[in-house]
């Protein structure tokens, strides 16, 4: 979850980098310790420990004065561990006794080193080892390790984590249990790839500097952040955005780039106007799918849908009779102006056969499901979906990209924006890899995270919407690479705004996600509207 918004902000505002807020720039390891080089002289540490005094100022009582150990800051052998040194020495000025624990000064970078240095000078003590606390501390800082760990960690430093994993969700007798904020990244976690080495720690809270990681984002990020904010430490955003990797989709994605057709209808329209999207998939047994995907593509506007089953297509759907329901076969000869297959679809020789026709159309073309399974086992269609004249989007889980790529699903989730990028590019289609931290890859490179969503959407039917949702934007017209990115973001946020209204993430289900989404879409059209 993140703070851009707060009612009170912790930062200030100068130093607060509130995206408009629907996009941010993430930059990944290489381009950080660039732009850190290139501000060498802009004091940054400084900065860094400035603003996690003030990060900690609302959590900090005039009781912790006088209470040594009440404040814990866990210092590592780099620039992170000079951030929390900084950041000490800056508590010791403010009458605070913050307790140091840093087992491994000896070869500190030369800020960091004179970080520690101007510390001792304050009348700082430093811990090499962990202390016996008569009490639990009420503020744990994680000031280990940050951006440029790709290993597991060893002693003493796995060590240190741990305790501060088991103090912060085993507090003794009655005491409230340590506020856990971890300095740039929690350490333990890849800022590039979201892998969290074990042990990684556990944060109530991140504040990272300059801007945000993807690590922070995707794969076990979201799990070890906490709250999530941010300080740009005064560097400006012009800058920030000319040196982005990437980008994340914040809420207000939503909002600023709402597609034209659901901005406003007027009233001279009919609605051959809104396209009409044909869905195909429902194998027998499997024809709840097809069906979710055309009733969120109906209540995101697409002027008409229909949809194909593989099995036998019922009769009508009663949740939603606007569907119009045929025969897979019988789908196929119709003209549509954009195409969603692969729902309930199966691997059967017949699914082939569809999965072949509609690579030859020339209309916007969605694979999901078990179409992206099938075009994983057949190699030579590779050239057939990059060669497509009109625009091709997929939309792989982990384990579907692995069989996009013939390789594992470890693999894919060892580096998740690269696997996206990869696949964007070798079929020359927009992509998704959804999961925690959707990745979203165009075929000519360029990538962002998004950053809405959460468990809520882990139920059997939440990727067929979604196919819905994308399908819908891509038969109004809209653009391959925004019909994605809306609909992942909104998609996102739409489970995010259940959670928020106490109706998740247990027991979330397709009719819920669809209104809570549809909701979004209208409050947005708000402020479109003469």
């Amino acid at each position: 979850m993140f703070s851009f918004d707060d009612p009170a902000p912790l930062l200030p505002s100068s130093a607060l980098l509130l995206p408009p807020a629907s996009l941010s720039p993430l930059l990944t390891a290489p381009r950080l310790r660039a732009l850190e080089k290139r501000y060498a002289e802009a004091a940054l540490m400084e900065k860094a420990g400035a603003a996690a005094l003030q990060f900690l100022a609302p959590l900090l009582s005039e009781k912790q004065k006088h209470v040594n150990g009440s404040i814990v800051i866990v210092c590592g052998p780099g620039n992170n561990g000079g951030d929390g040194l900084t950041l000490a020495r800056l508590l010791r000025e403010q009458g605070f006794a913050p307790c140091v624990i840093a087992p491994a000064t000896a070869a500190l970078p030369p800020d960091a080193a004179e970080a520690l240095t101007a510390f001792l000078a304050r009348g700082g003590v430093l811990h090499t080892t962990l202390p016996d606390f008569s009490e639990p501390p009420a503020i744990i800082v994680d000031a280990l390790f940050g951006i440029g760990l790709n290993r597991a960690l060893g002693a003493p430093f796995d060590g240190l984590i741990r305790w501060i994993n088991d103090t912060r969700v085993a507090p003794r007798s009655q005491q409230a249990r340590p506020y856990v904020v971890s300095l740039d990244i929690p350490s333990g976690l890849s800022g590039d790839t979201g892998i969290a080495y074990a042990p990684t720690v556990r944060a109530d809270a991140t504040l990272s500097f300059i801007a945000l990681k993807p690590g922070l984002l995707t794969l076990d990020g979201p799990d070890h952040c906490g709250e999530l904010h941010f300080t740009t430490l005064d560097i400006p955003a012009d800058d920030l955005a000319a040196n982005a990797e990437a980008e994340a989709l914040h809420h207000r994605f939503i909002e600023t780039h709402l597609p034209l057709p659901m901005r406003r209808r007027f009233h001279n329209v009919h609605k051959g106007r809104f396209g009409c999207l044909g869905i195909v998939g429902g194998a027998t047994g499997m024809s709840g799918a097809p069906l979710l995907a055309g009733r969120a593509a109906a209540r995101l506007g697409a002027g008409k849908i229909r949809v194909g089953f593989l099995g036998e297509a019922p009769l009508f759907d009663p949740a939603c009779p606007e569907l119009m329901l045929h025969p897979a076969s019988a789908m196929l000869p119709l003209s549509h102006d954009a195409w969603a297959v692969g729902c309930g679809l199966g691997l059967s020789s017949s699914a082939a056969e569809v999965l072949t026709a509609v690579l030859a159309f020339d209309a916007p073309l969605l694979l999901d499901a078990d179409a992206l399974t099938l075009l994983g086992q057949h190699s030579e269609w590779i050239t057939r979906v990059a060669q497509r004249h009109a625009p091709t989007v997929l939309t792989p889980h982990p384990a579907e990209a692995a069989r996009l790529l013939q390789c594992s699903t470890d693999d894919i989730q060892r580096d998740r924006p690269q696997t996206a990028r990869e696949i964007a590019q070798r079929y020359r289609a927009h992509t998704v890899l959804k999961g925690s931290g959707s990745i979203i890859a165009a075929p000519e490179g360029s990538w962002c995270i998004n950053a809405t969503g959460n468990p809520a959407l882990s139920f059997g039917g939440s990727g067929d919407v979604l196919t819905g949702m994308i399908g819908a934007l891509l038969a109004q017209g809209v653009e391959a690479s925004l019909a994605l990115r809306y609909a992942v973001c909104l998609h996102g946020a739409a489970a995010d705004a259940l959670v928020k209204k106490g109706e998740g993430p247990l027991g979330v289900l397709s009719e819920d996600l669809i209104r809570s989404a549809l909701g979004l879409v209208r409050s947005a059209a708000q402020m479109f509207i003469d």
